[in-house]
């Protein structure tokens, strides 16, 4: 029996299935209305080559927007081109897809560890910059999803918003057209790829804020660069129109919610269970952020600062909106997937706490250091888990949790001990 839950050949499943559908339906189906798809064909088509549900007008919807399908493109397109020279199937899913999609992730995942060092190097020292880098890949789910499922949208987002925010903090230091159309692009698919993540654009108006006198100065800040707000908007609604624009070819209408029965239940969140649980528990699985939210407060102390309230609010609200989403353990994932989105961030928070510890006397900080690098190689341990199993994709219980804890033998698994959910009932707000 293969335990092992990811192979090469099989990126192009479960939800980036969904992510990639655009690419084989405009370039090889031809056909973004997915109107070859009849009853008795469907079964081939719908999970394994697309992702879609039906309106009530039995109009086929491709589930997730279009936003990591352009972030695709690139090496989407570099397959197609070299697979009949290659002797692969220009199908869109033969192996050389695979790869070069997988591939994909590495790249914006290098691409957005390079602009969070430049935005950290504005503050802290090439000491400070690099060990924070090391903790945010290394010690968190980041890790997880740059090699074990790297196809998925959460190293791109995690790159874009990196670009956003170096680009927010030139921005502020130096108001042109450069600045503000970089942040726009990057904000606009942003959004694209999840648009839960409209709220992003709140570092704009927090930054450097923190008391009413400097709400009345960020406010003549943009009254004066007014024109920089209209490129802006500009910007984000040029990429977002083609999304606008399928729904409207499909559908007959701009805009529509396709991820049908599945909804936010804000009066039945799960808080608890999504920090602390042994399911999927974020500080459960990825310790070491506890020590980026200790940082927020040391924040304020430092040069960063300007970036604080955006930390405090994004942080408290992504916690609330996520823990009330109806699948709040977010299907077969390792550790709180949703919350990576959000690591730029708090790679700030945790750069400033490291910035604290380096100034503590040496035992002091001899102690949090191995506690930080004890943090990091069990994230590290616990990724090759996920990865052969031994951590269950979606049941994970306080029991099984200690019964595996440290090991690698799959003869350790006892799915007696597993606590399965009951999806159907979640999805109705139901205790699952």
């Amino acid at each position: 029996m293969n335990l092992v839950k990811h192979r090469n050949d099989d990126v192009i499943k479960w939800d980036v299935t969904g992510y990639y559908s655009y690419l084989p339906a405009a370039f090889i189906d031809k056909d973004l209305s997915l109107s070859f798809i009849t009853p008795e064909n469907k079964t081939y088509y719908n999970g394994a080559r697309y992702a879609y549900l039906d309106d009530q007008h039995g109009n086929h919807v491709l589930k997730y927007p279009m936003g990591m399908s352009v972030l695709y493109a690139p090496f989407f397109f570099m397959a197609h081109v070299l697979a009949a020279p290659l002797g692969y199937p220009q199908d869109g899913f033969s192996d050389i897809y695979e790869m070069f999609i997988e591939f994909s992730g590495l790249f914006y995942l290098l691409f957005g560890l390079w602009y969070l060092r430049k935005l950290l190097l504005q503050f802290y020292s090439e000491k400070i910059t690099a060990l924070c880098l090391l903790f945010v890949f290394f010690g968190t789910n980041l890790l997880c999803y740059a090699t074990v499922e790297p196809a998925m949208s959460h190293a791109y987002t995690f790159a874009l918003f990196s670009v956003f925010l170096y680009f927010l903090f030139q921005f502020y230091e130096k108001a042109n057209f450069k600045n503000v159309i970089v942040m726009a692009i990057s904000f606009g698919l942003i959004v694209l790829v999840r648009p839960l993540n409209i709220f992003f654009i709140l570092p704009v108006f927090l930054y450097g804020l923190n008391s009413f006198y400097n709400v009345k100065q960020g406010l003549a800040f943009f009254v004066q660069r007014f024109r920089f707000l209209l490129v802006f908007a500009g910007v984000v609604s040029l990429i977002l129109l083609p999304q606008l624009l399928y729904y409207k070819h499909v559908t007959g209408n701009f805009f529509v919610f396709s991820y049908g029965k599945e909804q936010f239940y804000f009066n039945h969140f799960h808080l608890p269970e999504f920090l602390f649980g042994f399911r999927k528990g974020w500080l459960i699985y990825t310790p070491i952020m506890a020590f980026a939210l200790c940082g927020i407060w040391y924040m304020k102390y430092q040069q960063i600062w300007k970036f604080r309230s955006s930390v405090f609010i994004l942080v408290l609200l992504y916690i609330y909106l996520l823990s009330s989403w109806w699948c709040w353990w977010y299907g077969g994932s390792f550790s709180q997937r949703s919350m990576i989105d959000l690591y730029p961030l708090l790679a700030l928070a945790l750069a400033a706490f490291l910035h604290k510890v380096s100034g503590l006397k040496k035992t002091t900080k001899f102690v949090i250091y191995v506690a930080l690098f004890l943090c990091l190689l069990l994230n590290i341990f616990q990724t090759v888990q996920y990865k052969y199993n031994i951590i269950d994709y979606d049941g994970m219980t306080i029991q099984e949790y200690a019964k595996v804890f440290g090991s690698i033998d799959p003869t350790k698994i006892d799915t007696a001990l597993l606590d399965k959910p009951d999806y159907e009932k979640a999805v109705r707000g139901l205790p699952e």
